[in-house]
């Protein structure tokens, strides 16, 4: 065989593999990029749900302390209303029954 058909035909076997190589090392590419961006994406839906429940937390327990003072408040006027009308029970000469709140009705 000639040198120069040998030579052509060394050259077109190393051009298709090198096209071959490329190709794969692409697709290979393509494949990580892909999955890089996927991480990306769920990292991003990650700290979404985070946010979103962080804002439900603390509209809850913004929801819960507004309650308790609500309840404190009321707790504290009540007191004030049985300590009036104990006093009143008193000036009236009467005596004021107590109990506690382990005693059943």
């Amino acid at each position: 065989m000639e040198p120069a058909v040998i030579v052509a035909a060394i050259g077109a076997v190393a051009s298709i593999a090198a096209s071959f190589l490329t190709a794969r090392a692409t697709t290979k590419a393509n494949e990580r990029r892909s999955d890089a961006e996927e991480r990306v994406t769920l990292r991003q839906v990650e700290a979404d749900a985070y946010k979103r429940a962080r804002e439900t937390y603390d509209g809850a327990m913004e929801r819960m302390q507004a309650e308790i003072l609500r309840q404190a408040r009321q707790i504290n006027s009540l007191q004030r209303q049985v300590a009036r009308l104990n006093k009143q029970v008193r000036e009236a000469g009467l005596v004021p029954v107590t109990s506690s709140e382990e005693e059943e009705p």
